[in-house]
């Protein structure tokens, strides 16, 4: 079944704008379509999160290795009470069993949340039962509590620990899964640099996407420093090093924020690849209020 997905601000937006220079970032309406990735025990301390975002804002949950399920849990309440969507990560690999992964999943849609980001998370080596998103999605307890939209991962710049083929495979198995219980299914990418790179990986991948949304991750506004630091863990650090050998990125003096990015997306969407991306997908390196203040730009400064 094909998800359910927000508009792409993206795909509809009036190119001509575009073209034109200066100002590009205010035809978007960023702050009611992009979703934000926000650690829970960020979401915990921050103040409330609508003096920051917008109503309806998707707030992805990702847990550091070693922390507790039940931090998902409590950011959860506070995101779905804000008029705000929850979407906690499930990495695979981290769940020590079958019966607390039934548990949190219950207590999770006790807060009204029936969404989750999908991921096998690392180290390689699994601690439970679950060495990858399929087995989670074989186990049947995402149907048993209605779980019912689901994300899952997708890397423009490879995968670092499986093949192609692999990924194409687990793919299908995904898909086939999304057909046969109904559910709404979409992807969302590593934070990426090079948009042609990725619009030439939205080519090679066009039919095996099939029905799938694109959700494309972009590093927010932070120190370089920082997101160095965040691309050698999620190994795209190579692309960053790409992008900061060319000119444009000399004007940066030790500070980054996706502008030039977003402008040669917004152009890129002009052709076919429109088609798919359907929205953007902020990692917040440099804090929530320099998300909230870059976002707010997007939305003409209202």
């Amino acid at each position: 079944m094909e998800p359910e997905s927000k508009p792409s601000a993206i795909a509809d937006a009036d190119l001509a704008a575009a073209h034109s220079g200066g100002g590009f970032k205010a035809n978007y309406d960023l702050k009611h379509f992009a979703s934000i990735e926000i650690l829970p025990t960020q979401v915990i301390q921050a103040p409330p999160l609508s003096e920051l975002f917008a109503e309806g804002t998707e707030i992805y949950l990702p847990l550091l290795r070693g922390d507790d399920l039940n931090l998902s849990v409590t950011a959860a309440k506070k995101v779905q009470s804000e008029c705000m969507v929850a979407i906690p990560h499930l990495a695979a690999r981290s769940i020590p069993d079958a019966s607390q992964l039934d548990e949190w999943l219950h207590e999770l849609s006790e807060t009204g949340c029936n969404r989750l980001m999908l991921i096998a998370g690392d180290p390689l080596s699994h601690q439970g039962p679950y060495s990858d998103t399929l087995d989670v999605l074989s186990s049947g307890l995402l149907e048993k509590h209605g779980f019912i939209h689901l994300g899952v991962a997708a890397h423009p710049d490879g995968h670092l620990h499986a093949s192609e083929a692999d990924v194409r495979s687990a793919l299908e198995m995904k898909k086939a899964y999304a057909r046969e219980k109904d559910v709404h299914m979409w992807l969302v990418t590593q934070f990426v640099f090079d948009m042609t790179n990725f619009a030439n990986w939205l080519d090679a991948w066009e039919e095996a996407f099939d029905f799938l949304p694109i959700h494309v991750g972009l590093a927010g506004p932070s120190s370089l420093a920082s997101l160095m630091r965040y691309a050698a863990r999620c190994g795209v650090a190579t692309s960053v090093k790409m992008l900061l050998t060319n000119r444009n990125s000399r004007k940066l003096m030790g500070s980054w924020n996706p502008d030039d990015q977003l402008k040669e997306l917004y152009e890129l969407c002009g052709n076919h690849v429109s088609r798919r991306l359907k929205g953007l997908h902020l990692f917040p390196f440099g804090g929530l209020e320099s998300a909230s203040r870059w976002l707010d730009e997007g939305d003409g400064g209202r």
